[in-house]
């Protein structure tokens, strides 16, 4: 019997399909808790994708008698299953939803979230907020929503003991060390709290939410086809490969089918963003080990595939390259031979890089840290090449293939202990077998347009409004699994726009990660997680 067979069994009438994913509906609050338990413990359900909060209030036609909705993501990794619960609900005052934070370490966060742009509270540690400054008034994504501001805030009084969540240190035995939010080994943003006994590393935590970008509240006033401009900033190291993940989403919401030649180049410019990427990553590691002599090759790589996107459209990191309904751009004449010579040349560097750093003792000494197992992983949400350092096989190109990912050969890099070492050589190889994805697609490469006719996308990117409906949509992103879930409303503008960003999970397991670790390393360990800013303070 299928997993879906049983979940219908289980939960007689209540599976249905929505957001393009198969959708469990719970009727009442107090039977939410329950529920999830039982599809984590009887039903595989081991992994929390995220929580998805909307505001039903402006809804033009068919609204739902509940203003809110929320909509929890979990995912059976071992059949590949994505899962829907959803519940309608009004919420008063002191109404409190039950906490999914005991069966998901990472629910509090997303539930923090939740409370900080809907008020739906999930108890008391779910009351703090996350994203958005300390003074704010009311809650953002909220259809009714005013910008508002306590002036009377005192940000003086946000001591170090409130940020940690822990008591307040004891004079002359440890000591409190902070690390940003502005620091030039961060990518963004954000400010490392630590609570240190000589040179290690006791207890930490990590705020975030300096950026205030606002991305989901500005998507709600901007038509479909503005919104890649504003997600290919999410991540500025793979521009390219963000913006893919939103077109497809659309087109998926809008049932727009591409060009097999647009899936195809698509495929290109996502695995080139993934090589610039893991470059970018592994510079940022050997500075901070001190080993300089290697920044210059994994810039050397950075280099030549900013000069291959440049070709494409005048943008050394690849943004704007991807439209609804295809490509913005034309093919250059002689692009895929240049493509594939330059390709050559970045396989022998990867093999330089791997063998400069691999043959200094000092260099994987100094990587053997901050350990994160395949358990911790799961429970945390974490996704991608961390994911897959840690051992578990999963990638979304392989167990949900998209374009044409199932139709050519490649290998899924694994690690063995889920350290900083471990980290690295997953994203070496990861660059080798880019390499050869791209090879084989150029190489058979489909003839054709690189995008749609404007009478498919109802008469052009202006006018351009997929009926009411929902969906969510994800690709294999650089740092993970990048999600997009769409509310339409039937017009040219978003309802309602949550996306699910791997370094918003991969930081809570950064933080759980130092305990034990130097002070010295931790800027080694957050080089190797790869995580961005702008994915989290979205």
């Amino acid at each position: 019997m299928t997993i879906h067979n049983e979940l219908s069994t289980a939960f007689l009438n209540k599976l249905t399909i929505k957001s393009d994913l198969n959708t469990l509906i719970v009727d009442e609050s107090k039977d939410l808790k329950g529920t999830l338990k039982k599809l984590r413990d009887n039903f595989g359900f081991i992994m929390l994708l995220d929580i998805v909060g909307l505001d039903n209030s402006k809804k033009s036609i068919e609204a739902s008698d509940k203003r809110f909705q929320l909509s929890y993501i979990l995912l059976n990794m071992e059949e590949h299953f994505r899962l829907q619960v959803l519940i309608n609900l009004n919420i008063d005052r002191n109404e409190i939803l039950p906490s999914a934070s005991t069966l998901w370490t990472n629910a509090l966060w997303c539930e923090r979230e939740v409370w900080e742009m809907f008020g739906i509270s999930f108890g008391e540690k779910s009351e703090q907020r996350l994203l958005t400054p300390k003074n704010i008034i009311g809650f953002p994504l909220r259809k009714d929503f005013e910008l508002s501001i306590d002036e009377n805030f005192d940000f003086a009084e946000e001591v170090f003991e409130k940020n940690l969540g822990i008591p307040k240190f004891k004079e002359n035995l440890l000591d409190e060390v902070s690390i940003g939010p502005i620091h030039p080994g961060l990518k963004g943003a954000m400010k490392m709290n630590f609570e240190v006994e000589g040179d290690f590393i006791l207890r930490s935590k990590i705020d975030i939410g300096f950026l205030h970008r606002g991305v989901e509240k500005s998507c709600e006033s901007m038509l479909y086809g503005q919104i890649s401009t504003v997600t290919d900033k999410l991540n500025f190291f793979s521009s390219a490969a963000n913006s893919v993940g939103w077109c497809k989403a659309v087109e998926s919401l809008a049932g727009i089918d591409i060009p097999e030649k647009a899936k195809a180049f698509r495929m290109v410019i996502c695995e080139l963003a993934r090589i610039s990427d893991h470059s970018h990553c592994i510079a940022s590691m050997i500075k901070a080990t001190g080993i300089f002599e290697g920044v210059q090759i994994s810039l050397r790589i950075v280099d030549k595939v900013s000069k291959l996107f440049l070709a494409l459209n005048g943008s050394a990191k690849g943004n704007h390259l991807s439209c609804i309904g295809g490509l913005n751009f034309k093919q250059p004449l002689g692009w895929s031979n240049d493509c594939l010579d330059e390709l050559k040349e970045i396989h022998s560097l990867c093999n330089d890089l791997s063998y400069h750093l691999n043959r200094a003792n000092f260099w994987k000494d100094r990587l053997q840290t901050s350990l994160l197992n395949a358990y911790e992983a799961i429970d945390l949400g974490v996704t991608g090449p961390n994911l897959r350092s840690c051992g578990v096989n999963y990638d979304i190109r392989k167990v949900s293939p998209y374009y044409f990912y199932e139709d050519v050969d490649f290998e899924i890099p694994l690690g063995i202990n889920g350290d900083s070492y471990d980290r690295f050589l997953v994203r070496v190889e990861e660059m080798r077998q880019s390499l050869k994805i791209i090879s084989q697609v150029l190489d058979s490469l489909p003839a054709g347009k690189l995008r749609v006719e404007k009478s498919a996308l109802n008469l052009g990117l202006l006018t351009f409004a997929p009926k009411t409906s929902s969906i969510y949509s994800m690709s294999e992103a650089v740092n993970g699994e990048l999600g997009f879930y769409i509310e339409s409303d039937s017009s040219n503008k978003p309802y309602r726009v949550k996306i699910k960003s791997p370094s918003f999970f991969s930081v809570q397991a950064f933080s759980r990660m130092l305990p034990g670790s130097r002070l010295d390393d931790c800027m080694i360990s957050l080089s190797s997680m790869n995580i961005v800013a702008g994915e989290m303070d979205r």
